[in-house]
């Protein structure tokens, strides 16, 4: 590919955040979808068969495209499965982000891995890079394992976040299931005690290729600026959305069904990526105004 600028080859590709890379990151990028399947997406030049439980029988086609980054979103996400599967939560999370991460430092790629504020317990809030880890949940311990394995092959850039948007399932985040519930009338109950610096998707993906371009490289917090619970997370969008705000009942995080307790403050300090970058993160009111004006039709 001397010819022409080599392509981003965006993992998970048909998840939240990487079917929005399309629509955020600069038009002149060439982009590649990474799915299990490998099918063609809307926005994205080609695409790649990934199975993450089996990253070598794909090394080749990715050593084929030679991208010049590879953005790696892809995650067995889901809290409980990761529980109740410990073994394919470390082959998906971690032991597939240590092989992606070397192949990308044999072909001269940069390797940029999406991270999570569970790598934190929650227990004080207000996380900077520096703070000490102690994951609360498998999920965040195998992302961890993933942090570790990918600073271990290449000089990576791990971006620690929590975001919502627009999914293509229009299931996936918590801005579609405050949407979702309220605009059908239903009543919804929301956190208190549950804290985040959730981001949006785009304001996430803007942000991200602005470090990438920077040539920053290490641990990096890429969330909003303000910290808000679930609760007040809903308020602001049926205030935004002209929802009604009367249909979302307090709850503590306490009193759910899940297995794992989630009464934290997960919240991530910005400080550092502001400095390097240059002006603040988007706030979360900033970015679900942003949401409704960019809701797909």
């Amino acid at each position: 590919m001397t010819d022409e600028k080599k392509p981003w080859l965006i993992t998970g590709a048909s998840g939240l955040l990487g079917s929005n890379a399309p629509r955020y990151l600069s038009s002149d990028l060439e982009l590649l979808a990474a799915t299990r399947t490998g099918e063609p997406l809307s926005g994205f030049r080609g695409s790649v068969a990934l199975d993450l439980t089996d990253v070598t029988a794909s090394e080749a086609a990715i050593k084929a495209a030679q991208p010049a980054v590879i953005v790696h979103t892809a995650a067995l996400a889901n809290h409980e499965q990761c529980e109740s599967d410990r073994a394919l939560a470390h082959l998906v999370n971690t032991e597939a982000t240590g092989q992606l991460a070397s192949i990308a430092e044999e072909i001269g790629a940069r390797f940029v891995y999406i991270s999570t504020d569970a790598v934190f317990d929650g227990a004080t809030g207000n996380y900077s890079e520096n703070a000490q880890v102690s994951p609360f949940s498998v999920y965040g311990e195998t992302k961890l394992g993933g942090e570790t394995a990918a600073l271990a092959q290449t000089n990576a850039l791990i971006l620690r976040t929590n975001f919502f948007g627009w999914s293509p399932s229009s299931t996936r985040s918590i801005l579609e299931f405050f949407v979702n519930n309220l605009e059908g009338r239903n009543p919804v109950r929301g956190y208190t005690d549950f804290t985040v610096t959730s981001i949006y998707a785009g304001d996430l993906l803007e942000q991200m290729e602005l470090l990438i371009d920077s040539g920053a490289s290490g641990i990096f917090h890429l969330a909003s600026r303000d910290a808000r619970s679930k609760f007040d997370f809903g308020l602001s969008v049926a205030e935004v959305f002209n929802l009604n705000a009367s249909l979302i009942s307090p709850q503590s995080a306490a009193a759910g069904t899940h297995g794992t307790s989630r009464v934290r403050d997960l919240s991530l300090s910005t400080d550092l990526i502001a400095r390097t970058l240059g002006h603040p993160m988007p706030s979360q009111l900033e970015g679900i105004t942003r949401a409704r004006a960019e809701r797909p039709a």
